[in-house]
């Protein structure tokens, strides 16, 4: 009986002791580790929302200035190596939603915008220098060798109770001009526009969602997958994939499945 509650006694000692030294940081934990990679890459800090492990580790990160802005994370198993981060992508996706929501608003009222920019990771950027100007030079750089570029999806959740037919046409003015333009002038690259129609429950549930897990979250394509939608591209001189005819078939199509 002795043994048996001396050995007892020891394991939670033991057990005891580890706790203190990873709480001491001695024995770091994943999330610490991984904390310390992305301080070590772009100089602040971050905090983790949520990870797991399917083979490397995954997980939803945050920079300490900006609880908000939530971004995916790839290390390998061991946590020592990034194998890739969405931070500079988010921050500048960030930045077109505040730059576009105001007009997509005007276009379509009680919508919301969610914008993604999927880029080639890249080195030797910080948050506070990275804007979508410096990601396109960079994007154009990477084209010209003959490398795959990246591009931007503009996600637009429209509440159909607040559109009307009258307003087709400015809607696909902003398509083919506001939008359009901006990628002829080269002030936008290769960009998708994803339109999806709701009520207003639809709009902020779907807005509630991204706004806690981002895009990558499974939930958001699950709310989506049965709404009427459109998707509307542009080719490389900025001209819409879609006549104007077609647009507003597609559009009362969508509507009229409500």
């Amino acid at each position: 009986m002795k043994k048996r509650t001396l050995k007892r006694a020891i394991i939670a000692c033991t057990l005891i002791l580890t706790l203190c030294l990873t709480g001491c940081g001695l024995f770091p934990t994943n999330t610490s580790k991984l904390k310390q990679l992305l301080e070590d890459k772009y100089g602040e800090e971050f905090g983790v929302e949520s990870h797991y492990f399917a083979g490397d580790m995954w997980a939803m990160c945050y920079p300490e200035s900006d609880p908000t802005l939530l971004f995916e994370v790839r290390t390998n198993a061991e946590v020592t190596k990034i194998s890739h981060d969405y931070y500079l992508q988010t921050v500048v996706a960030r930045q077109i939603e505040e730059e576009y929501a105001p007009l997509v608003e005007q276009v379509f009222p009680g919508s919301y915008l969610s914008a993604e920019v999927w880029a080639v990771d890249y080195e030797g950027q910080t948050a506070d220098k990275v804007t979508l100007e410096s990601m396109l030079e960079y994007n154009n750089t990477i084209k010209s060798d003959n490398e795959s570029g990246g591009y931007i999806v503009l996600n637009i959740f429209i509440d159909t109770s607040q559109i009307s037919k009258e307003n087709i046409e400015r809607e696909y003015a902003f398509f083919k001009d506001d939008i359009g333009n901006q990628i002829l002038n080269g002030n936008l690259m290769d960009t998708l526009i994803k339109l999806y129609f709701g009520d207003d429950i639809f709009v902020q549930e779907c807005k509630s969602n991204i706004k806690d897990m981002t895009w990558h979250n499974s939930d958001i394509y699950a709310k989506t997958e049965n709404s009427s939608r459109i998707w509307i591209g542009y080719d490389e001189y900025g001209e819409v994939d879609y006549t104007l005819d077609l647009y507003i078939e597609k559009r009362m199509e969508a509507l009229n499945n409500e």
